[in-house]
């Protein structure tokens, strides 16, 4: 028997030590029916907070992929251009 495991948003999780807030899921389908999900996040890196935006998601571990893409943007500005240029680009 499997089990199936689910959170109520919002609800935050650790993507490459930073905190994610996954804020809203909505599922939808493509017109062929493959499920598609719409993810309303928020990052909080180094006691920034961003703003809240959208990920379009096919899975979980697709939707963990594009977290790890973003988080990386933001380190990769942190440390090119320092925290004060990525709070304005954040916020």
């Amino acid at each position: 028997m499997s089990t199936l495991t689910f959170q109520i948003p919002p609800f935050s999780i650790e993507v490459d030590g930073v905190q994610c807030e996954i804020m809203e899921v909505i599922k939808s389908q493509y017109p062929d029916g493959k499920p598609i999900y719409s993810v309303s996040v928020r990052i909080h890196y180094k006691g920034l907070t961003s703003r809240i935006f959208p990920l379009i998601c096919n899975d979980e571990k697709d939707m963990i992929n594009k977290l790890k893409a973003e988080v990386t943007k933001m380190k990769l500005m942190d440390y090119s251009y320092g925290l004060e240029y990525l709070k304005k680009v954040m916020t």
